[in-house]
């Protein structure tokens, strides 16, 4: 049994997500209300609660598991308020903590929101989708299909008595009463086995109420229509998979084997189908190269094959007595009976007549959508291979033009450095000759300088040959030699 903080939260619940739950529990379960309970353990102590309850513990999300013992905060009777949020870091690291930042369930911090997760997981789709892996198709325990209802329970039936009653036909989970309306929920692991409880507990007595056994809706579901021919299972799931875990996919296909253009998804959580609805009709979702968006809507699954037994009649109705006071016949022609029988005959039949124009007129619209898609198609690829000529061609212009400049700029550096050039070779020129005048310059100076120095050394012996008066004569010898070399350096500096 659930704790009294459940019992609080079953009793809220169904009269917020189903509006119409007031009905009389014979008239069949709730269409719209849905047990999300939580797959593999309590959360804690329910969806308003702290979350500090650990997954691992058994039971519904309506029932809280063990607390957790790094939890610093302790919810108590907060039934509807708001959540108390943990220290950084601490239990509540999922969501916002006191700093007002994101982060992980490891304490790490996560700046990415849930609009560019998906975005992301968009971007991993684009490319071919030539090789897409299998899909597994055996079937998962406990999905969305093999969820019953049972109506019709007294007040004293407990949630142990509805799963002694189902544990001899498999596995048994996510058990859900609402003891004011009469109605419960129930989980079994195959599809097989909820078949077959269905089957064998419908009409079954218990605590002298008969109990009433159908399939629960499954608000998980999402119909796609206007597929392309060439989508397979495979494609589907792949492409759909992004919104969610995806429990089965198929393509429907008539009784030749060819795809009629739907498909039909079950979601894991109903939150995923929502966000495909959603997503698919605020935007075109395209799985093929071609332009035919996917139409998405909520598909209810009719998985009832008993019909509508005779058991299932009030027969103390008085339309009940009034219909069946007379037997099946074959009306005579010209009768009241024929009359009437023919224009209900008649208005099928235009009924019918009606239908297939519509859908001879919907075919031939579909045709010439596709015919101007084609045709807009190739006039745009056209438009987008002239802007791309276009593009080239002022990218060729531009490379000219900078290849043109490039030359210009080497023409005009190898003129510059021609100049260079030939100026340096002319200063080396002047340089060499100038060395050379400076070497020839000093050369004679060298010449002059010895000479000088041969005229003074003569000058000398002359002087000490004078004081001499015997050597008068090689003196005069003498001094006739010097006035030769002296005439002879004045000839050469003149």
């Amino acid at each position: 049994m659930a704790d009294p903080s459940s019992e609080v939260k079953v009793e809220t619940n169904p009269e917020q997500q189903n509006p119409q739950s007031n009905q009389d529990s014979n008239h069949g379960p709730p269409k719209t209300f849905q047990n999300r309970g939580d797959r593999g353990g309590g959360r804690g102590a329910g969806r308003f609660g702290n979350r500090g309850g650990g997954r691992g513990g058994g039971g519904n999300r309506f029932q809280g598991g063990a607390p957790d013992k790094n939890m610093h905060m302790k919810q108590e009777g907060n039934f509807g308020g708001p959540r108390k949020r943990g220290p950084p870091g601490g239990p509540n690291g999922g969501g916002p903590n006191e700093g007002g930042e994101r982060r992980d369930n490891r304490g790490n911090y996560n700046d990415k929101s849930p609009a560019e997760k998906f975005m992301d997981r968009m971007s991993s789709l684009s490319g071919p989708t030539f090789e897409i892996p299998p899909v597994n198709a055996a079937e998962k325990k406990f999905n969305g299909r093999n969820r019953l209802y049972i109506g019709n329970i007294g007040n004293e039936v407990t949630e142990d008595d509805i799963n002694d009653l189902f544990k001899q036909f498999g596995e048994t989970a996510e058990i859900f009463m609402n003891k004011e309306k009469n109605f419960a929920f129930i989980k079994l692991d195959y599809h097989s086995n909820a078949e077959k409880a269905k089957r064998d507990l419908d009409g079954h007595v218990l605590k002298s109420r008969n109990l009433k056994i159908r399939f629960a809706p499954n608000s998980a579901s999402i119909k796609i229509k206007n597929l392309n021919p060439q989508v397979s299972n495979e494609l589907l799931h792949y492409s759909f998979g992004v919104f969610g875990e995806i429990e089965k996919s198929l393509v429907c296909v008539d009784e030749r084997g060819k795809p009629t253009g739907e498909g039909i998804i079950d979601y894991a959580r109903k939150g995923s189908a929502l966000a495909a609805i959603r997503k698919c009709q605020e935007s075109c979702f395209f799985l093929t190269g071609s332009l035919r968006p996917c139409i998405v809507e909520a598909y209810d699954i009719v998985d009832d094959n008993d019909g509508f037994p005779d058991k299932n009649i009030n027969k103390k109705n008085p339309e009940y007595l009034k219909e069946r006071e007379v037997g099946p016949r074959f009306a005579v022609q010209g009768s009241f009976e024929h009359e009437y029988g023919t224009r209900w005959k008649q208005l099928h039949d235009l009924y019918s007549q009606k239908e297939q124009a519509l859908q001879k007129e919907l075919e031939m619209e579909k045709e010439k959508l596709e015919a101007q898609m084609e045709y807009a198609k190739y006039e745009h690829e056209t438009e987008l291979l002239r802007e791309q000529l276009r593009a080239r061609e002022m990218d060729r212009d531009r490379q000219k033009r900078e290849w043109e400049m490039k030359e210009r700029q080497a023409e005009e550096q190898r003129q510059r450095n021609e100049e260079q050039m030939r100026r340096q070779q002319e200063e080396m020129e002047s340089r060499m000759m100038l060395k050379e005048e400076e070497m020839r310059r000093r050369q004679q100076e060298n010449t002059l300088f010895m000479q000088a120095h041969n005229l003074d050394s003569m000058l000398d012996q002359e002087e000490q040959q004078y004081d001499q008066p015997n050597n008068y004569n090689s003196n005069s010898e003498m001094g006739g030699g010097v006035m030769v070399l002296i005439k002879t350096i004045t000839g050469f500096v003149t």
